[in-house]
């Protein structure tokens, strides 16, 4: 249960954080903010970074369960 809750309040902010940089991010490629004023630069920089962690740990795609996973090949291995 609590390992259930610290999972859902990591997610909330990853999402958190990950919306905020997209938003500037988004606002630096129309030109509308420069990277060098409030941070700018340190949020579209941890843009990827937010988005592998949120890719690795929280989407479908990150699957670590070993029944999600496929079969180890045979003849790979000889």
């Amino acid at each position: 249960m609590r390992r259930t809750v610290l999972r859902v309040l990591a997610l909330l902010a990853l999402l958190t954080l990950l919306f905020y940089s997209v938003s500037v991010t988004v606002a630096w490629w129309r030109d509308e903010v420069a990277l060098t004023s409030d941070w700018n630069g340190f949020w579209v920089g941890l843009l990827p970074i937010l988005i592998v962690l949120w890719w690795r740990y929280f989407s479908i795609f990150g699957c670590k369960n070993p029944a999600c996973l496929l079969p180890e090949d045979e003849s790979i291995k000889k």
